[in-house]
């Protein structure tokens, strides 16, 4: 795909596709699509190799006499397309435009000689019909194509190399295969607002419940060096110290971890993330896998990590969650577990003078995924 362009070099853009448009002697439009198979790829975990293509690129326009067409450096092949339906109007409703290509008959003759038409063939037969392929529909002026087709009258445009005019690019996702025959295969597409079963908005406003993954995204209440890109993108935000503090009834694990005389047997400030024990992984290292009142182990599903705090001596063999022997970490999902975790005087800690020992907040604000102002009987203290 082409780089992305600065706002300067569009409203620059678009100010020469204006002036063509009023101008009394403006050129022919010309017509290219773009199908984008990057994201189905991925989803369907194709090495590069499979598919030669991410992007493939066509022109439907006689008047070239089946030549490739340069815009923008990239290279967009002839072939027979039939495109519908892209016209927006004032009744409120999305277009669905049809895109209609050549028939499979003549991909499968062309991909004999060109790996473009082989990575199409593919596309419409290894996947899925290409259900959710990103079709762009590009349209410019004649003479906005690359000065390289070397053709009268193109190449005159003023905003540089890749950066030809263009009108505002309409894009499409393939819905469904429509119909297949011997004259081609005919496609529905859809905007990416047109879906079904979407609402919105995509999360639910609660006044007094937070909705985020405890420890996941959203919450980030984990230890820096144990967090994941793929749960937290970059872990540079989460905090140095997060250790286990509550249950999901907002009691603090000092007063229910306690030895015979009361006193409490865990202390949070002294759990890091080198001390927490990663109970599937690090048993091999531990003397008959027993543990003492206040160590921290914890177990890893789907990136997230949950942890478990010894409330005795636990026998070997005995992993959490059970409740004989372990207190289980979770959130209570309210403004008043937020503040147990975040805050100035939450338990969330980060170095203030890396890499010196001194501790500070992590955060001074609550990153509470809840609603508090949808609901006016709501007292924040």
């Amino acid at each position: 795909m082409a780089n992305k362009i600065t706002t300067t070099t569009a409203q620059n853009t678009l100010k020469d596709i204006s002036k063509e448009v009023i101008s009394l002697e403006s050129g022919s439009i010309i017509s290219l699509y773009e199908i984008d198979l990057s994201s189905i790829k991925s989803a369907l975990n194709l090495h590069s190799t499979a598919i030669a293509q991410d992007t493939l690129r066509f022109h439907n326009e006689e008047s070239f006499n089946q030549k490739t067409i340069l815009f923008r450096g990239e290279s967009y092949l002839p072939m027979p397309i039939i495109a519908d339906g892209f016209e927006v109007n004032s009744n409120g409703s999305l277009p669905r435009p049809t895109l209609t290509v050549t028939s499979l008959k003549g991909i499968l003759e062309e991909s004999e000689s060109s790996t473009y038409f082989l990575s199409l063939k593919r596309a419409i037969l290894e996947l899925e019909n290409m259900i959710g392929a990103k079709v762009s529909r590009i349209r410019t002026f004649y003479k906005f194509l690359d000065a390289a087709n070397n053709l009268e009258g193109v190449g005159e445009f003023t905003s540089g190399f890749n950066n030809n005019p263009e009108f505002p690019k309409e894009s499409y996702f393939v819905e469904r295969k429509i119909s297949e025959d011997k004259d081609g295969i005919q496609f529905e597409l859809s905007s990416v607002l047109d879906l079904q079963n979407f609402k919105l908005p995509g999360r639910i406003c609660m006044a007094n419940r937070c909705p985020f993954t405890y420890r996941g995204e959203g919450c980030c209440y984990e230890f820096k060096d144990l967090g994941v890109e793929s749960e937290h993108g970059s872990t540079d935000h989460l905090p140095d110290f997060a250790p286990p503090i509550a249950n999901d009834e907002n009691n603090n694990l000092t007063g229910i971890i306690t030895g015979s005389d009361g006193s409490s047997s865990y202390d949070p400030t002294s759990v890091t993330s080198s001390s927490v024990i990663n109970y599937t992984t690090d048993l091999s290292s531990r003397p008959n896998n027993t543990f003492t009142a206040g160590q921290v182990v914890y177990l890893s599903k789907d990136d997230v990590n949950y942890y478990y705090v010894a409330k005795k001596s636990v026998p070997s063999g005995t992993p959490p969650p059970n409740s004989e022997y372990w207190e289980a970490d979770r959130c209570g999902k309210s403004i008043d577990a937020c503040k147990l975790r975040w805050g100035s005087a939450g338990a969330g800690k980060k170095f203030t003078n890396p890499p010196a020992t001194d501790k500070g907040p992590a955060n001074t604000y609550l990153p509470f995924g809840g609603f508090p102002g949808t609901n006016t009987r709501t007292s924040v203290k």
